[in-house]
């Protein structure tokens, strides 16, 4: 039976795929109706200045990292060596964007998208997971 270290870094890579399939799915949604205003809270998320990093969307983003999550995790799991230093780095980026967007979101727009919930959600169960795991 494995040991508890192992089994977080496991939750961390099915947080890590989960918060991918919802990051993908607000990625897609946000391109293919760019141009179409439909009214819905998520829209109005995905229409705020602060939303584009660049030319990107920050979904495009998020897909982005939760790849990187995975080919650390991945890359770790081969190599018998998991750089826990960039996951550390990473979550703490995760959990800024996290409370910065929950905050936009929330007290600025005072809409709820689904979504975006799930991202976040996604983020704060995988830095919980790693928490775990450097605390054991």
């Amino acid at each position: 039976m494995p040991d508890s270290s192992f089994l977080s870094l496991v939750a961390v890579g099915g947080a890590a795929l989960f918060g991918l399939h919802g990051a993908v799915g607000l990625a897609i949604k946000h391109h293919f109706f760019r141009n179409t205003y439909l009214n819905s809270a998520c829209d109005k998320v995905a229409m705020l200045k602060g939303t584009y990093t660049s030319i990107f969307p920050v979904a495009c983003v998020a897909v982005i990292f939760y790849c990187m999550v995975l080919f650390i995790l991945i890359r770790g799991i081969y190599l018998n060596e998991i750089h826990i230093l960039l996951l550390n780095a990473a979550m703490i980026m995760a959990l800024l964007a996290t409370g910065f967007y929950a905050f936009k979101m929330f007290f600025r727009l005072r809409v709820i998208c689904v979504g975006c919930i799930r991202v976040h959600l996604a983020n704060l169960m995988m830095s919980s997971a790693l928490l775990y795991y450097n605390f054991h």
